[in-house]
């Protein structure tokens, strides 16, 4: 048997303030900082052989404060990346008016971006090639990546919509998720839980104070 745990990368600064990100972004905030130790506490009590990242800076910074003073290999990777806003990049969300983009809720993309069903399709070729790795190995591997993309794979592991998918699940940063993959279970992989938090104590609730001018 082989697990996987998953994480969403600590809170960025653009999270905060509603900006679309990109592929470029690495703007950890203070409390970013906070919930990257707390998880870093958490993960000391799980087995942990491999860790396989986003190679976003956001995820980079918080698979490197996560295994700091341990010696464990890292995969940096382009499959576990956000879902790609393409032109929307840099904009406030909530002065983006998706529905102007076309197509229905599934097919709907930035120009020069990425849709939903191509997100999924990429949890799925990365869960495959996982299996294909490590289906027989007695291993537990950390998987750092994004909420969206996140959301998307885990929705597709339960077999719920795109739609529930983004809306009714919840991926906090640097929550665990932990799926087992094993024959003896009837779908080959059993979800053990889904965005633990509770470790993050009061970096879950905590404001970051505002700068004086």
């Amino acid at each position: 048997m082989f697990r996987i745990l998953f994480t969403r990368h600590a809170q960025t600064k653009k999270n905060v303030d509603g900006t679309v990100q990109g592929h470029e972004d690495g703007d950890i905030n203070e409390k970013g900082y906070w919930q990257i130790e707390k998880l870093k506490q958490r993960i000391k009590k799980e087995k942990r052989d491999i860790v396989i990242s986003s190679d976003i800076p956001r995820c980079r910074i918080t698979t490197e404060g996560i295994i700091e003073g341990r010696n464990i290999s890292v995969e940096y990777t382009t499959i576990l990346r956000e879902k790609n806003n393409g032109d929307l990049v840099g904009k406030k969300a909530d002065e983006v008016n998706w529905e102007d983009l076309g197509g229905d809720f599934e097919t709907r993309k930035a120009p020069n971006g990425e849709n939903l069903i191509e997100v999924r399709e990429r949890g799925r070729k990365f869960i495959n090639e996982i299996l294909k790795k490590y289906k027989n190995a007695d291993k537990t591997i950390l998987v750092v990546s994004h909420g969206a993309f996140l959301k998307i794979l885990i929705g597709d592991l339960i077999g719920t919509s795109l739609h529930n998918a983004i809306f009714k699940l919840f991926i906090d940063h640097c929550s665990l998720t932990r799926v087992d993959f094993d024959d003896k279970y009837k779908e080959g992989f059993n979800i053990k839980y889904v965005n633990e938090n509770e470790f993050l104590g009061e970096a879950r609730n905590w404001i970051e104070p505002k700068k004086s001018r």
